[in-house]
């Protein structure tokens, strides 16, 4: 089965395409800020002259936000405005051929399925997406947890509180957020030569601190065996693991998972590939 998957980021547009069970080919568009809707199609436009010519068996697209109730369109995506109110139909039908089976999930989710797939495990898997915005998704083995017909919420949005002299407001209004903090357009100085470095970044550090704030909570609510910080930030942040884990240890919940350990993703095209995995799990 040929499958393909799309994943519509902040900053670009990822895709990875190929065989099940053998390997993906993987591509990025070139760079936006604040895409529109034709930014977007022309991004989509250059990974699939990248992947060229298939007939693929199945696709799954990566939206970031949330869906409405009829599951039609997004409601509400805070990074990517543009995507908001459009109708998920005309958005597939520039991807694939009409009639293919197709999958429309979160980044979180399609990040999660791909890696807990590389890495697998019985227990329980809280994978964090760490880029432009903040998404977890929590797994039982490779099953994805939901509440219901929902998620298990936009961890990204959580309030971590005053952590500086001044609030944090995000896009949207909001204050104080995890995302404000940790999100990649809150880590400029960090850039070295166009790349996150974190070498130098020490406990007393505002990002580290509101990751460690939402990393209890992660531990207080859905008690994980094992915690993966994917995405850009995630990768970038590896060299700090050890010191997150401590910090998280300090005075943690005794209902958290004891021996609980902590990774981070290895590919930037976790979410293009799990969406991908994902949209072949439905077609059967």
């Amino acid at each position: 089965m040929s499958v393909l998957g799309i994943d519509i980021g902040g900053s670009s547009v990822k895709a990875a395409g190929g065989d099940l069970g053998g390997e993906f080919k993987t591509v990025i568009s070139t760079r936006y800020t604040d895409p529109d809707r034709a930014d977007i199609l022309e991004a989509i436009g250059q990974c699939l002259t990248q992947l060229g010519d298939q007939q693929w068996s199945a696709a799954g697209l990566c939206l970031p936000g949330r869906m409405n109730t009829e599951r039609t369109a997004i409601e509400r995506s805070v990074n990517i405005p543009s995507l908001n109110g459009w109708d998920l139909n005309d958005l597939l039908g520039a991807v694939v051929d009409p009639g293919a089976p197709c999958r429309v999930v979160s980044d979180a989710d399609a990040a999660g399925f791909d890696w807990v797939n590389e890495y697998p495990s019985h227990g329980r898997t809280a994978a964090i997406s760490l880029g432009t915005g903040v998404g977890l998704c929590v797994l039982d083995g490779d099953q994805i947890v939901t509440i219901g017909a929902k998620g298990i919420g936009h961890l990204g949005h959580m309030d971590v509180g005053r952590l500086g002299l001044d609030d944090r407001v995000d896009r949207d209004g909001s204050l104080n957020t995890l995302e404000s903090y940790i999100g990649a357009p809150a880590l400029d100085s960090w850039m070295v030569d166009g790349a996150l470095d974190f070498r130098s970044m020490g406990g007393d550090d505002e990002a580290i601190r509101a990751l460690v704030r939402g990393l209890r909570v992660v531990h207080a609510i859905y008690q994980p065996d094992r915690i993966a910080l994917l995405g850009g930030v995630g990768i970038a942040i590896s060299s700090k693991l050890d010191l997150l884990r401590d910090l998280v240890n300090e005075g943690l919940t005794p209902l958290a998972v004891e021996g609980w350990s902590i990774a981070s993703g290895d590919s930037g095209f976790h979410a293009a590939r799990g969406a991908a995995k994902l949209a072949a799990q439905s077609a059967g």
